[in-house]
Formats: C-alpha cells, sequence, structure tokens
C-alpha cells in the first residue's frame, strides 16, 4: 500500500498538474477564437474564380496546367504545426505523407514538428515556415511562387498537398488534393464563341489565373489547418484533464481507504 503522506503528495501534484493544464486550455480556447473571429476566406471570390476559367478553360487542353509532363517528379506539401499538444494529429499527417510519397517525390514541410517527425526518419525535404496566427495572404506567396516556378519550368508536374481540415472543434479530418494540374475540362463546358476576345493571349490569361487561384486556395488551406491545430489541441488538453481526474479519484479513494482502516 502507498504511504498516505505519498498519497497525499500525488493528490497535491495532481491538483497542481491539472489548474496548468486548465490555463493551457483555455489559452488555446482563446486562441482558437481570436482565429475564428478573422475573415474567413472568400468563399464566393473563389467560387467566381472557376466559373471564369470553365469559359476559356476548352480551347487550353494542351496547356502545361492542365496537360503537364509526365516526366517530372511531384511535389508533396505538408502542413504540420509549429507547437506540440496536438496528439495524434501530426503523427496522422506524416503517416498518410508516407503513404502516399513515392521515391522520386519532393517533400516540402510546413511546421517544426514535421520537420521533426521527418528528420527522425531521415527523409529529406525542403522546409518553409509555418501559418501564423497572424494569417496574411503574404504569408501564402512564398510557397506558392516557389511550386508554381517550379511547375512553370517542368521540374516538377504534380502538386500535393497534406493538411488537417477542420470539420468542427471535436473533429479534423487529414485531406490530400491535388493543386495541379487541373482537371480537364468536361466536355459540356462552355466554348468560346468568336466574339470571346482574350487579351493578351490564352495562355498568359490561365497562368494568371492560376496564380490568383493558387494562391487563394492555399490561404483557405492554410486557415482551415491552423483552426484544426487549435481544436485538436483543445481537445488533446480536455482529454488530458478528464484522464488526470480519473487517476485522482482512484488516488482519493486509496487515501480514503488508508483514514478508514486508521481509524
Amino acid at each position: 500500500m502507498i504511504p498516505a503522506a505519498k498519497l497525499k503528495e500525488n493528490l497535491k501534484f495532481n491538483e497542481n498538474l491539472n489548474d496548468l493544464i486548465e490555463v493551457m486550455k483555455l489559452a488555446a480556447t482563446l486562441q482558437f477564437n481570436q482565429f475564428r473571429s478573422r475573415q474567413e476566406p472568400a468563399v464566393d471570390f473563389l467560387s467566381s474564380l472557376e466559373e471564369a476559367f470553365n469559359l476559356i478553360s476548352g480551347q487550353a487542353i494542351n496547356n502545361i496546367f492542365l496537360n503537364p509532363s509526365q516526366e517530372s517528379s511531384t511535389a508533396v506539401i505538408l502542413i504540420s504545426s509549429d507547437e506540440g499538444f496536438l496528439g495524434e494529429l501530426n503523427v496522422l499527417l506524416v503517416n498518410r505523407l508516407t503513404e502516399i510519397k513515392a521515391a522520386e517525390s519532393e517533400v516540402i514541410v510546413l511546421g517544426r514538428q514535421g520537420v521533426e517527425y521527418l528528420d527522425e526518419l531521415t527523409m529529406r525535404f525542403t522546409a518553409f515556415p509555418s501559418p501564423s496566427e497572424k494569417l496574411e495572404f503574404k504569408h501564402v506567396e512564398p510557397l506558392r511562387d516557389y511550386v508554381l516556378k517550379r511547375y512553370e519550368k517542368r521540374e516538377i508536374s504534380k502538386i500535393q498537398i497534406i493538411y488537417p481540415k477542420f470539420v468542427n472543434i471535436a473533429l479534423q479530418q487529414i485531406e490530400s488534393e491535388i493543386l495541379l494540374p487541373l482537371p480537364i475540362p468536361a466536355a459540356n463546358v462552355v466554348k468560346i464563341n468568336e466574339e470571346f476576345i482574350i487579351e493578351p493571349g490564352l495562355n498568359s490569361v490561365i497562368e494568371g489565373w492560376v496564380k490568383l487561384w493558387l494562391g487563394f486556395r492555399m490561404y483557405q488551406i492554410f486557415w482551415s489547418s491552423k483552426l484544426a491545430e487549435f481544436a485538436a489541441r483543445i481537445m488533446h488538453l480536455e482529454g488530458s484533464m478528464q484522464e488526470l481526474k480519473k487517476i485522482n479519484q482512484h488516488l482519493e479513494l486509496e487515501y480514503f481507504k488508508y483514514l478508514h482502516s486508521v481509524s
């Protein structure tokens, strides 16, 4: 039997630990609410962009953004977090990466947690800063310009991104999405008639469209992954508090039994 003094010491330690975890949970909840209060990515604008693309894409079947070179490798982007207390979220992200990554793929990682995991796996990668709490469009541009430049140079033929998608406070999904090449338009896409004028040229317009669309889509993904990170941290800390509560209940019972036996 554990001595009464040790039981009392463990109970006091767990009380202090519970208070610390509760403060961390409150901080994570505040971060979540503050971030969610920021303006959500313009979904309507992205939909309008895609509608505009449908007007011209039927004339650009042979464009590089629709039919890239098949000889190049794939760039796989992994969005992880800078901080811990995320339970299995980062492990699930890395597991998805190892499932889909081909031998010749180039890996691009955002977030220190992902960097540490891939270092342990001795996997080669290129690192970019993780999305910050003050997410702005300029935080997307370095990554977008990097992969877009390599794609246009035909150094890569596909851009795929893995990220945690925010569903609600209790649910985050690991998503894998192909950003480029764009899907080939369906047969019923609106065709351009003779009165439809494209300046300065079809390929230039598509290139500009892709740069704009890719930036906004990445911003959406960054926004969702940051929400998922905060939500996962809240749920992980809540789980730790519940587990600690069970341990304390057991210690209190043992302490009561000891006092009862003494009395």
